[in-house]
C-alpha cells in the first residue's frame, strides 16, 4: 500500500529489504537496501517495453522527496508523450556538452585573436639584441592597456589616447609605446589577424604631442666626487658595479652579465660576448683591463669562472639598479645638497665628455665606449685600437683620482 512519504516515515517506518511507495508521485517509491542505503526507484510502463521496470533516480537524502517526486513527474509526463527518459538525459547531456566544447572554442579564438597573444607571438618571433628590453616594455606598457582586448577591436582612438597619457607622464617612454605598437600591429597585418593597422592613419609626432630631444646631461667633477664616495660607502657589489661603470663608461647590462672567464688578467683585457645585453655591435668587444680597473676586481670575491663577478651569490644579477640609485641619491646629497636630476645612462656620457676634455680622437673614444664603427670604415679598419683604448682609459683614470681624491 502506498503511503504519503515524509522523513519521519522514511527514518523510522522504513526497513531493510523493503520498498515503500509513495501515494503522491505516480510510480515513485523508496528501496531500503538490506545494507541500509535508501535508494529512489521508478517503476513505470517505459517506451517500447510491455511491463514495468524499475529505475534509479538518486539516493536518499542526496535526493530530498521533493526533488525524488518533481523528477518522477517530469519522467512520468515523458513516458505519458511516448518519450524514453534516458534518451531525453542523454540528449540534454550532448547539449550541454556540446555547448561547453563551443564556448571554449570560443574562449580560445578569442584569446588567440586578443591583443597579449598577438603581442607575445611578435615577442617571440624577436630574436635582436633589445628582444628582451622590447618584451619588458611592451608588457609594461601596451599588453597592460589592452591584454584581453581583441586585436580587431583597437582603435587608432585606443592608440591616440594611450600614447598621449604617457606621453604626459613619461615621453621617451611614450616614443618607446609607439614603436613597439606600430610592429606589432605591422606583425597582425603580415599574419592576416586585421585588415589595417590602427596606426597606420596616425601621425607620430601629433599622437605624442611633444618634441623629444636628446639626452645631454652629464654628471659634473662635484657630482662624479659624491657619486664615487656613495659608491664606496655601498661596497660590494652594488657600489663596485657603480664604479666600475664609472671607470669604464660600459654599459649597465654589460657590467651586470660581467663573469670571471671574461677577464684575462695576465692578459688585462675584458672580452664582452656578441650576445651580452647591451653589446650592440654584435661583434666581441674587448676593452683593456687598467691598473685602477684590476685594483678593482682584486677587491671582489673570487669565484668560479662562470660565475657573474658583481653579484651576491655568483649565480644571479644584483636588482634593479634603478632602485639602488634612490640610494645612491640620498647619499649624494649629504655631501652636495641638492643633486642634479641624472639617471644611470649619463655615466656613459659623462665618461665619454671627459675623454674628448682628456684630447682622445673620436673614433678611439667611440670604440672606449663601445660604439660600433660604422659605413666603409667597418668593413676596412679591423685594428682593434686596444693600445689606443688603454692609454685614453689611463687618461681618464689619473683625471678620475684627481676629482675624486
Amino acid at each position: 500500500m502506498a503511503v504519503k512519504l515524509t522523513d519521519y516515515h522514511i527514518q523510522h517506518k522504513c526497513k531493510r529489504g523493503t520498498i515503500t511507495w509513495d501515494s503522491v508521485a505516480t510510480g515513485l517509491g523508496l528501496r531500503v537496501t538490506p545494507v541500509g542505503r535508501m535508494v529512489w526507484i521508478l517503476r513505470l510502463v517505459y517506451p517500447g517495453q510491455r511491463t514495468q521496470s524499475r529505475r534509479t533516480l538518486g539516493s536518499y537524502p542526496a535526493m530530498s522527496i521533493a526533488d525524488a517526486r518533481a523528477k518522477a513527474k517530469a519522467d512520468y509526463a515523458l513516458v505519458k508523450a511516448g518519450r524514453d527518459p534516458e534518451h531525453v538525459e542523454a540528449e540534454q547531456r550532448e547539449a550541454a556538452e556540446r555547448e561547453r566544447h563551443a564556448a571554449k572554442v570560443k574562449a580560445e579564438r578569442a584569446q588567440q585573436g586578443s591583443f597579449r597573444a598577438v603581442a607575445e607571438a611578435f615577442i617571440a618571433s624577436r630574436n635582436n639584441r633589445r628582444a628582451e628590453l622590447d618584451e619588458r616594455e611592451i608588457k609594461r606598457t601596451l599588453i597592460a592597456a589592452w591584454g584581453s582586448r581583441p586585436i580587431t577591436g583597437i582603435t587608432p582612438r585606443d592608440v591616440r589616447t594611450l600614447i598621449g597619457d604617457l606621453a604626459k607622464r613619461t615621453p621617451w617612454e611614450a616614443r618607446n609605446a609607439w614603436g613597439h605598437a606600430v610592429l606589432v600591429f605591422k606583425y597582425a597585418v603580415h599574419h592576416e589577424l586585421i585588415d589595417v593597422s590602427p596606426c597606420a592613419s596616425l601621425d607620430k609626432k601629433m599622437v605624442l604631442g611633444v618634441k623629444l630631444k636628446a639626452r645631454t646631461q652629464y654628471l659634473a667633477a662635484d657630482a662624479i666626487a659624491a657619486l664615487w664616495r656613495a659608491a664606496l660607502a655601498r661596497g660590494f657589489p652594488e657600489g663596485d658595479c657603480y664604479r666600475w661603470l664609472l671607470m669604464c663608461g660600459c654599459r649597465r647590462g654589460e657590467a651586470l652579465g660581467m663573469r670571471w672567464r671574461e677577464l684575462d688578467l695576465t692578459a688585462k683585457v675584458w672580452t664582452i660576448p656578441p650576445d651580452r645585453a647591451g653589446n650592440k655591435s654584435d661583434e666581441v668587444r674587448l676593452l683593456p683591463l687598467t691598473g685602477p680597473m684590476l685594483e678593482l676586481l682584486a677587491t671582489v670575491p673570487k669565484r668560479e669562472p662562470h660565475e657573474l663577478v658583481f653579484s651576491h651569490t655568483g649565480e644571479y644579477e644584483i636588482g634593479s639598479l634603478s632602485k639602488l640609485k634612490h640610494w645612491i641619491d640620498r647619499h649624494m646629497a649629504n655631501s652636495l645638497g641638492d643633486v642634479v636630476p641624472w639617471v644611470n645612462h649619463d655615466l656613459r656620457r659623462t665618461f665619454r665628455t671627459n675623454l674628448s676634455a682628456l684630447g682622445v680622437a673620436d673614433h678611439v673614444a667611440e670604440l672606449a665606449i663601445g660604439h660600433a664603427r660604422t659605413g666603409i670604415q667597418r668593413v676596412y679598419d679591423q685594428h682593434r685600437y686596444l693600445r689606443e683604448i688603454r692609454s685614453a682609459l689611463d687618461a681618464w683614470h689619473a683625471r678620475l683620482a684627481e676629482l675624486v681624491g
